[in-house]
């Protein structure tokens, strides 16, 4: 059974590692001491933890099998017609597009080619704390998992089997990069001075992915033009030596003239007529969550791209 969940994983340009459940319990407590010794903000603990939770009430005598697939960015367009002319392609980061419907995906053909025979569920948890409990990918400092060939450009999945496969990885403490012991890259791209050389642990309530995900006002501290992406931020990724050059590839989606304006002027709401096409194109997308902000976010972006093309960009920045 282990020759063929890797022999799987090879033909499909994927990566894989299992190990026992002890894992789940140790990434748990793991994370459960970080919260109470105070080390994340109450406010990201509340929208960005919540997952701890389903972990309470797993079947038992399970194996947890993760699977890293590397993931391109995608493009998107708006058409700017009716807001100073031209068209905007804007990047949405890996795992973005169809996150949900991927590991649906990855877990049917596990399923059916990877462990046949075996039942497989998908596994509701912190898949990057799991991931480098046993041994599939390391942390960078800029908390990302890290993956031997792929960088961090890429989805992770996570499930349960009873495949008698043999003992995996033991479980291990989260372990940093080497190249990230005397490299500051990342945290000198950062917009926001989410990532420090005074702890390894990202502060993630200042991350600019973590604020533009949000449907709270940009705070004031968080200048909107760094934003670069849609939604997320690529900034420290792009930054790190240890990825490669990434891959983009285009939706064929655009949002159309009449879509662009009504989304640009926000905060005004959208009109009831455009509601449901950008809805569909968001669910086509497999982001639906993204429309209470997806106008807001877009403003951003324009703004930035806007100023972006009549002051001279600083030197290092990302180009917007």
């Amino acid at each position: 059974m282990a020759l063929t969940i890797q022999a799987w994983a090879e033909n499909r340009g994927y990566q894989v590692a299992w190990g026992s459940q002890a894992c789940i319990t140790e990434a748990k407590e793991d994370l459960w001491g970080r919260i109470q010794r105070g080390e994340f903000d109450p406010d990201f603990c509340a929208s960005e933890l919540d997952g701890l939770a389903k972990l309470e009430s797993l079947p038992t005598g399970m194996t947890v099998v993760m699977v890293a697939l590397p993931r391109p960015a995608h493009r998107l367009g708006f058409d700017l017609a009716e807001v100073g002319g031209g068209r905007l392609d804007a990047i949405l980061p890996p795992t973005y597009l169809r996150y949900q419907a991927t590991i649906e995906e990855v877990r049917q053909d596990l399923e059916r080619n990877g462990l046949p025979g075996a039942r497989v569920e998908h596994l509701h948890g912190p898949c990057k704390a799991l991931a480098t409990r046993i041994g599939l990918a390391r942390y960078g400092r800029n908390n990302l998992a890290y993956v031997e060939g792929m960088g961090s450009y890429l989805q992770l999945c996570a499930f349960l089997t009873d495949a008698p496969l043999p003992e995996g990885s033991r479980s291990e403490d989260p372990a940093l990069l080497p190249q990230c012991q005397d490299c500051e890259r990342c945290s000198k791209a950062c917009p926001t001075g989410a990532i420090t050389r005074e702890r390894v642990l990202l502060r993630g309530e200042r991350c600019l992915t973590h604020i533009n995900e949000g449907s709270r006002d940009w705070p004031a501290w968080a200048s909107n033009q760094r934003h670069h992406s849609l939604i997320g931020c690529l900034l420290c990724q792009k930054a790190c030596p240890a990825n490669a050059s990434l891959p983009t590839e285009d939706t064929g989606l655009c949002f159309s003239a009449r879509e662009t304006a009504a989304l640009a002027a926000w905060p005004e709401p959208l009109p009831p007529s455009l509601e449901d096409g950008v809805r569909r194109k968001l669910a086509w997308l497999g982001q639906p969550s993204l429309y209470p902000v997806l106008g807001r976010n877009l403003a951003a972006l324009l703004s930035a791209r806007s100023r972006a093309s009549s002051v001279p960009a600083p030197s290092g920045s990302f180009p917007a």
